[in-house]
């Protein structure tokens, strides 16, 4: 009796473990390749390629990973930072809500395959250089003059004749223009934690580099210029922001470049290109002088903004 008993307990256990009905198993969804995650999030503004042909319209063209576009370093860890994150000011979304983490580092590392000559940068190899066409970078601007704030959301442009532009872009304003080396990224692995580490020197400081907003509105309130975009397509880079009140209603767009003039004196001139929906006053820094009438009327205009250029020592 013992034995038929323990043969039907085995029986009866065996057949409670065969019954679906008994418990439910989760088997766990297998997670992208990174090629698979690139094609559904990334290759209709990047390119299948990589090679920034997309497949929809842009204001301009994304990023050719071909060529060695990337924003914040060709690192595994600085493209899956980029890709988390996203870039403020550019239709590059953030997709740290949409994507896990390892499905970010797969499709950093088949982002990075797109470009296998580029080699991985150290920390002696982080200066960037501006050769024929122009350069932008985003990070943390440290403070210009001691003393003064660091800027977490700002922006240099690079351009081939030289000068360097240094923007603030959490309310758009130029506040240096610098002659010399561009830049040296010392945040590769830390986006944003680290300031960039500006080599050119100062040759004109807009305003002690803390210049005000230059639009106000017909009644005198401070409007903000939020930045939309950059273009380095042709020999000089712009950015582009729209003028806002602090209700987000829309006054204005803006195309900016800046470049330098020859004389007998050295000036840089600011030059924008206006597109104005409602009236706007544009008040220039103390430091600079503005070329037409300050008050801009609804239409297209065109200001220039123009700095000059301390001694050279």
């Amino acid at each position: 009796m013992k034995i038929e008993f323990t043969i039907c307990s085995i029986a009866v256990f065996l057949s409670a473990c065969s019954d679906p009905a008994s418990e439910s198993i989760e088997v766990a969804a297998p997670i992208p390749t990174g090629e698979e995650t690139y094609m559904m999030y990334c290759a209709q503004c990047h390119g299948v390629t990589g090679d920034g042909q997309s497949f929809i319209a842009l204001d301009r063209p994304a990023r050719s990973f071909i060529d060695g576009g990337f924003s914040f370093g060709n690192t595994i860890e600085a493209i899956s930072k980029t890709t988390k994150s996203g870039i403020p000011g550019t239709p590059m979304p953030p997709f740290s809500e949409i994507l896990t983490q390892e499905e970010i580092n797969r499709v950093a590392t088949h982002v990075r395959s797109f470009a296998p000559t580029l080699k991985e940068a150290t920390p002696d190899e982080t200066e960037m250089i501006v050769g024929e066409r122009p350069v932008v970078v985003r990070g943390t601007i440290p403070p210009i003059q001691d003393g003064m704030q660091l800027h977490p959301r700002g922006l240099l442009i690079g351009n081939p004749d030289g000068l360097s532009y240094e923007y603030r872009v959490d309310d758009v304003r130029l506040l240096a223009v610098r002659q010399g080396k561009f830049v040296q990224r010392t945040d590769w692995t830390g986006r944003g934690g680290t300031p960039l580490k500006i080599l050119g020197k100062v040759v004109v400081l807009v305003d002690g580099g803390n210049p005000n907003g230059m639009f106000t509105n017909n009644i005198g309130d401070a409007l903000l210029s939020k930045l939309t975009s950059t273009n380095v397509i042709g020999s000089i880079g712009e950015i582009r922001y729209d003028i806002l009140d602090d209700k987000g209603k829309k006054y204005a767009a803006v195309v900016e470049t800046c470049v330098p003039t020859t004389g007998i004196r050295a000036l840089v001139k600011q030059v924008l290109s206006i597109e104005v929906l409602e009236p706007v006053h544009l008040t220039v820094p103390n430091s600079a002088t503005l070329d037409g009438e300050a008050t801009l009327l609804q239409g297209s205009h065109t200001r220039t903004v123009t700095h000059a250029a301390r001694e050279s020592e």
